[in-house]
């Protein structure tokens, strides 16, 4: 009899399993369920279905299985195993690690628990213990792929690179067809601006997997980094076609714009579809309600809109459009942080928190700095949050000399952080630079929450409340170009350090002529085309000059700004190759060295110079600016108003061509506006008017 019930056990478990195998699940956990109702301690059919009900999406089912299965053979390793990576699912890691040890301690050689354990571990940011495990995995089979990516990925975070491609290449040496292992390869080599090399780890990951969705958009986000802005939105939209409902895909392509634009028709273009895109996104929240926390965050932290920002146009009506597409995803993620927070009265001080992704040797450090740095300790407590994962001495600085100093780039333990520290006021320097500051800035994490010209954009959130800026860069009309309340500041609004300069580096220029040297010290991206034909105009009337630029990011970007320009002298009859130079992207002392270098500043228009103005100015550089209408380009023009300086401000474009023409043309002009920057310069650096009107702004009227 016993044999019989044997046997007709056996030919359900085996029916299960077929049925199980082709995703028949109703019909597998119907048998499951027989063969224990007869067989209660069927350590099979008790796993299974633990596996089955993991599958359906109801991991307390799960759990209960294995637990079963465990109770009936307390030395099965494979149980806890599974057991472990339920729990891994559900985010409980101290459960799963209990469990993968626990197999591992049965079976010391069970590959998979130490592999699962590394993953835990990394994830807890415990970096040695997970080496440890995936050393030991190797160890146990050095064919074990899995594992070999997982150091490289580990390996990578702790800045051992080389290590870390040589662990993706043994991968591939293993199987030759791992997809997964190209991509991380691919991802190394774009961190360490290999991006052709990366590209050609993409293409063979997508090759092996034309599904592989991660790689369509990793590829996508280095042709936008090369500025082939279409080649990017048509790896997104392969991406999308894959998977439609993929929120990152769509994310991406909506806030991809070209570095450089070819033509001034390509602005329009490019505006028109963030206006679609942003639509798209929209029906497609409205659609697809069933979005994971993990899915929204990746989309939020894959990209901004920054490059709309140097469009040269007013984007105040696309920022609060923008913002409440991120207001709509955070309410659902952070609905607690959309509260309004009752303002903090009982404590002896007040609380400032300031947040920024640069706090290290940057131009956001080098502006705003010492708001935190030099605010009255006997009224306030300053917390800074540092979104950023690089550090040096200016890190450090700040690091030491502020009362609570928090470093993380997990958006949550950020937000759990400045919601926990009850900040009466919370300071962001540079909204719009970062993904992980978009988010933040969405939520209400402090009562009164400002933002400031670190990015000289509106944010559009509707939780912050107050925008500071510089009196000389605003005008009567300003606010109607923010979302946020305007709060003007003295003078220029910041208190700078004179920069550097004992330690200034000659640059090595071959060639160098005796000609007029007319330096632009701006990124390339903030040059548009409108204003190209001002270069053309200078070597009309000046032929014995030359154009100094810096190179952009890539080789790429550069050479699509060159090919834009040389078009427009070539139909003039001009060689732009002949007037110009690119000068590689260098440090800060060589930066200096190439001021000195030069003659003349030429700000850009529309985004003007802040910083670059302020270090040229501290080399006594004569600077011709063009002031916009909105603040982001009329940095230079304020500065300039502080040394007294109206002769290189100019009135128009033409007038922007004459003075440029008469700065180099007319030596005692040059010189006496030298002589006012070498009079007046230091008005521009420690001003502490601007710091003690801060403090009270934020003493009298914001508190």
């Amino acid at each position: 009899m016993n044999k019989k019930k044997d046997l007709a056990i056996n030919k359900n478990f085996t029916l299960a399993l077929q049925n199980h195998k082709k995703n028949n699940f109703q019909i597998a956990e119907k048998l499951y369920n027989e063969i224990l109702k007869s067989s209660p301690f069927h350590e099979g059919a008790q796993s299974n279905l633990g596996i089955l009900y993991n599958q359906l999406g109801k991991p307390q089912k799960a759990i209960s299985c294995y637990e079963k299965a465990i109770q009936i053979n307390p030395n099965s390793a494979n149980a806890y195993y599974s057991l472990g990576v339920i729990f891994t699912q559900l985010g409980e890691s101290q459960k799963a690690i209990s469990c993968y040890e626990k197999a591992i301690q049965i079976n010391p050689n069970h590959i998979h628990s130490h592999n699962n354990l590394g993953v835990i571990f990394a994830q807890l940011g415990e970096s040695q213990k997970a080496i440890n495990c995936f050393e030991k995995a190797i160890q146990i089979n050095p064919n074990h792929i899995d594992a070999h990516n997982n150091l490289g990925t580990i390996l990578n975070e702790l800045g051992e690179s080389q290590k870390a491609i040589s662990c993706y290449e043994k991968a591939i040496q293993i199987n030759p067809n791992s997809a997964n292992a190209y991509y991380n390869l691919g991802t190394i080599l774009n961190e360490l601006r290999k991006p052709q090399k990366a590209i050609s780890c993409y293409e063979k990951a997508i090759q092996i997997n034309p599904n592989y969705i991660d790689a369509h958009n990793n590829l996508g986000v280095i042709f936008a980094q090369l500025g082939e802005s279409q080649k990017a939105i048509n790896c997104f939209e392969k991406a999308i076609k894959i998977k439609p409902e993929n929120l990152t895909s769509h994310w991406l392509s909506m806030n991809t714009f070209p570095v450089i634009y070819k033509n001034f028709e390509e602005i329009e273009q490019y505006r028109n579809n963030f206006k679609k895109s942003i639509n798209k996104v929209n029906l497609l929240l409205d659609a697809q309600s069933k979005y994971s926390k993990k899915q929204l965050i990746s989309a939020l932290n894959s990209s901004t809109n920054f490059y709309l920002h140097y469009q040269g146009t007013d984007v105040l009506d696309l920022q609060k459009r923008y913002a409440n597409l991120i207001e709509k995803i955070t309410q659902n993620i952070y609905q607690e942080f959309h509260k309004e927070r009752k303002k903090n009265i009982s404590s002896k001080y007040i609380k400032v928190g300031f947040v920024s992704c640069f706090f290290k040797n940057h131009t956001v450090s080098k502006l705003f700095k010492n708001w935190i740095l030099k605010l009255d300790q006997k009224y306030f407590k300053r917390f800074v949050y540092y979104a950023g994962n690089e550090f040096d001495h200016t890190t450090n600085e700040i690091k030491q000399n502020v009362d609570y100093f928090f470093n993380h780039t997990d958006v949550d333990q950020l937000i759990n952080q400045i919601f926990k520290d009850n900040l009466d006021v919370l300071i962001y320097l540079d909204i719009g630079m970062k993904p992980i500051i978009q988010i933040l800035s969405s939520l209400r994490l402090a009562p009164i929450q400002c933002n400031t010209w670190g990015h000289p954009v509106t944010s559009g959130f509707k939780n912050i409340d107050y925008y500071f800026s510089s009196e000389l860069m605003e005008d009567k009309n300003s606010q109607k170009n923010y979302s946020e309340n305007l709060i003007i500041l003295p003078n220029l609004g910041i208190n700078y350090d004179f920069p550097n300069l004992s330690n200034i580096k000659k640059p090595n220029i071959l060639n160098k002529s005796n000609s007029t040297i007319y330096l632009n010290l701006q990124s390339l991206f903030k040059l548009i085309p409108q204003d190209d034909h001002i270069y053309l105009d200078i070597l009309k009337k000046n032929s014995n000059c030359c154009f100094w630029f810096i190179q952009g990011n890539n080789n790429s970007v550069t050479s699509i700004f060159k090919e834009r320009i040389s078009k427009l002298f070539k139909k003039e009859g001009y060689n732009f190759e002949k007037y110009s130079y690119f000068h590689p992207r260098c440090k800060q002392e060589e930066f200096f060295g190439l001021i000195e270098e030069s003659d003349i500043i030429l700000d850009s228009f529309n985004w003007s110079g802040g910083n670059t103005s302020l270090e040229a100015i501290s080399l006594n550089k004569p600077i011709v600016t063009y002031p916009s209408n909105f603040m982001r380009g009329r940095h230079t023009y304020g500065i300039l108003k502080i040394l007294d300086i109206d002769e290189t401000i100019a009135t128009s474009k033409k007038n922007y061509v004459e003075i440029a023409v008469k700065l180099a043309n007319e030596k005692k002009f040059r010189n006496s506006i030298i002589d006012k920057m070498k009079k007046n310069k230091n008005k521009l650096f420690n001003d502490d008017k601007s710091l003690k009107f801060l403090e009270e702004v934020i003493k009298k009227k914001l508190i």
